[in-house]
């Protein structure tokens, strides 16, 4: 294979990373084969020196402590539940990780694959509003409302990162148009997915906007930028179809009730799982109860009138650092802080780079642990594999491009030094 053809097929494999996800059935599965096949071949076609930076290494260290901590939690279980698939989806991450230290991808193929995703789930999105009827726009399999609607806002918030890198590009009107379709496929999917905790991350992206592009702009720019983002994000809340405005007035309505004494509906029930797993880890602080010991463990407290009936039948606790704690241990939880650490630690830095192509995967780098964080104080996305593999699989291209022993990586390098200095 040229280097042209086999460039080609390694942003293909990426953009192909980027899209299946949320549209195709059992998609994450199917995601990171291909960049894994391409790496390989290309690297048995022409060997290059082993090479990974520092922040790959403690990417792939960290995604196998993840693996390792899922699998410790079955001591005493067998294999069962769903802690195999997860530990499974940290090692297909922590491999993409290697294969992208190897074998980089152009950095286009990123940018178009998360306009191609965006676009692909608000399309998907209004397909099952407008012709299925469907309620709450969804994906496929596991991939319920929340997983589909938050993941698609991170693609719709990824597309907006990519606006400074486009519009340095000499093709750069066809480039912003396919980035801003993204971003508003990603913001309507969202909305019509029904998820209310994935827009509480929306005021904490307009910072990391805020710092790493409008902090620069003329003061009219910025404004004029603040104010149509605001118009889009009124409408949005404001148009009936979206469902936005009376989902968050159900919410408010069940918070009230909860401290009220009365904890009903998925906000009360949420609350009332979180006060029911601090008590479970106040009593196996250090290993966890187990994959298979949560809702067992959460009857007995329903038994005994600790917490309120029914939260024995959910099999998580709707929290990443809680989930990871409660049914996994401490190893767990230390292992989803770094997994959050390690892209802030990387990233935010790079957010002051003079280099418009640097900034803008600094953006993207900072968004991606944002908005998970975001997205796990009121769902364990990190249960489930497509949670992984996305975050994994994602963070590990970003770090690709960035990569200190690559060109765009040095020259990343280059302008955060002069511009710091």
């Amino acid at each position: 294979m040229t280097e042209l053809g086999q460039a080609r097929a390694l942003g293909l494999a990426a953009a192909w990373l980027l899209l299946v996800p949320l549209l195709l059935p059992q998609g994450y599965w199917l995601a990171p084969l291909p960049l894994l096949l391409v790496a390989g071949f290309a690297c048995q076609e022409r060997p290059m020196r082993y090479a990974v930076t520092w922040p790959q290494g403690l990417a792939v260290a960290v995604l196998l402590g993840f693996a390792a901590s899922e699998l410790l939690a079955l001591q005493g279980e067998g294999v069962a539940g769903r802690a195999p698939s997860t530990a499974v989806a940290a090692l297909l991450a922590a491999a993409l990780v290697v294969a992208l230290a190897w074998r980089r991808p152009p950095l286009a193929w990123w940018w178009a694959g998360l306009a191609l995703s965006g676009t692909g789930g608000g399309l998907w999105a209004l397909w099952q509003a407008g012709v299925e009827g469907a309620r709450r726009a969804n994906g496929h399999g596991e991939v319920n409302a929340i997983l589909f609607g938050n993941l698609a806002l991170l693609s719709g918030l990824l597309c907006l990162a990519g606006l400074g890198w486009a519009w340095q590009q000499r093709r750069r009107w066809p480039w912003l148009v396919a980035l801003l379709l993204g971003a508003i496929g990603g913001l309507l999917a969202s909305a019509l997915s029904g998820t209310r905790g994935g827009w509480l991350a929306l005021p904490l992206a307009a910072l990391v906007f805020y710092r790493g592009y409008l902090r620069s702009w003329p003061p009219r720019w910025r404004w004029l930028t603040i104010a149509g983002v605001g118009l889009v994000l009124a409408s949005l809340y404001l148009a009936p179809q979206s469902g936005v405005q009376q989902r968050v007035g159900v919410a408010m309505d069940e918070a009230s009730d909860y401290l009220a004494g009365d904890p009903r509906g998925s906000v009360g029930a949420r609350l009332e799982m979180y006060r029911g797993a601090a008590m479970l880890i106040k009593a196996s602080p250090w290993r966890g109860v187990g994959h298979g010991g949560y809702a067992e463990a959460m009857g007995e407290l329903v038994e005994q009138g600790r917490v309120a009936p029914g939260m024995d039948r959910y099999w998580h606790a709707h929290n990443d650092t809680l989930d990871a704690w409660v049914r996994r241990g401490l190893p767990a939880l230390l292992a989803v802080l770094a997994l959050y650490l390690l892209p802030l630690w990387v990233f935010t830095p790079r957010l002051v780079a003079g280099d418009p192509e640097a900034r803008s995967l600094a953006v993207a780098g900072v968004l991606l642990p944002v908005t998970f964080i975001d997205f796990g104080l009121s769902y364990a996305f990190f249960a489930y594999p497509v949670g992984i593999l996305v975050y994994g699989g994602w963070l590990g291209l970003l770090l690709a491009f960035t990569g200190e022993t690559s060109p765009h990586g040095a020259s990343a390098l280059r302008a955060v030094s002069s511009h710091v200095e």
